[in-house]
């Protein structure tokens, strides 16, 4: 039994009538008479009454024809989702990120443009470190990720796109001698408490942050750790130290933080996609493709 037999049967149910049936499906008439024939074989039913002036379905016809348009919709279906897959319209692209990059406004205006071209597309977005990150891309566990570089090493057949470059800036409480300064030099920031996130040695927005103090001689005193900005930032209002942060974090807005520029300081931190260089889901394609038109965008 094969779908084209299926659709013939239901043509022929709608016209009940060999010629006019055999006219719409383009095909000849004795054509169609072997394939009807065929299938009734395989089914090992009659599937129409025919005489010289009429045809009509059996029962068993009437019962199969239920059957069989159920079964030439969902094939429709089935071709319709793989014919969108294809073309990259419909899918799944699975997201990691650093909390970092949801306050950059970066992930959101990706994501947001993407979905309005791809709106078949489903995304899941997962928060994660850098380095679990970049072990779930290269394993095929997520497709893409928000990281902050640097990494320690990157694992053959992945690559990075930078879609941000902004300056290193400093938290402060509300009150704090040093808001009142246009830009903070680093050399001011020498007997100050310092918080940060949980971090790896060599690793993201901390590295760049670690390379900028060494140019400058500060050695800053961690006495507090958050798990993410937003909880660091916290603390900050709270009274408890100062904080490094990406410029991006203004757009947090904590009761009784300041922020300020660092003065003479050049220090900046990067917001990239790391993704498999030679991907081949369409879906993860064209998400890569949406972020690198915001990348020339810049």
């Amino acid at each position: 039994m094969e779908l084209r037999q299926l659709r013939y049967m239901q043509v022929l149910a709608e016209e009940l009538h060999f010629g006019r049936a055999a006219q719409r499906l383009g095909i000849a008439q004795p054509a169609l008479t072997q394939q009807i024939q065929s299938l009734e074989r395989d089914l090992g039913a009659r599937l129409f009454q025919r005489t010289k002036r009429s045809v009509h379905l059996t029962i068993a016809g009437r019962l199969t024809l239920e059957q069989a348009i159920r079964t030439l919709e969902q094939a429709d279906r089935t071709a319709t989702v793989a014919r969108k897959a294809g073309r990259g319209e419909q899918g799944s692209v699975e997201i990691g990120y650093v909390g970092s990059a949801a306050f950059s406004g970066i992930l959101s205006k990706i994501t947001f443009d993407y979905r309005k071209t791809n709106p078949d597309i489903e995304l899941h977005l997962h928060e994660l470190d850098i380095t679990q990150q970049v072990d779930d891309v290269f394993n095929g566990r997520i497709d893409v990720g928000f990281i902050r570089p640097p990494v320690r090493q990157w694992p053959d057949g992945m690559t990075s796109l930078t879609l941000s470059r902004e300056p290193i800036i400093i938290a402060l409480p509300k009150g704090h001698s040093l808001t009142r300064r246009r830009a903070v030099p680093l050399a001011a920031l020498a007997n100050e408490s310092f918080i940060t996130t949980y971090f790896e040695e060599g690793v993201g927005f901390h590295a760049q942050v670690a390379a900028m103090c060494r140019a400058a001689g500060l050695a800053p005193r961690i006495t507090q750790r958050g798990r993410q900005f937003a909880a660091i930032t916290s603390l900050v209002g709270a009274g408890l130290g100062v904080a490094f942060a990406p410029d991006t974090l203004r757009n947090l807005r904590v009761p009784n933080v300041v922020y300020r520029p660092l003065e003479g300081a050049k220090g900046t931190t990067d917001l990239a996609l790391i993704y498999r260089k030679f991907e081949q889901a369409p879906a993860v394609v064209s998400f890569i493709a949406k972020a690198k038109q915001f990348a020339r965008l810049k």
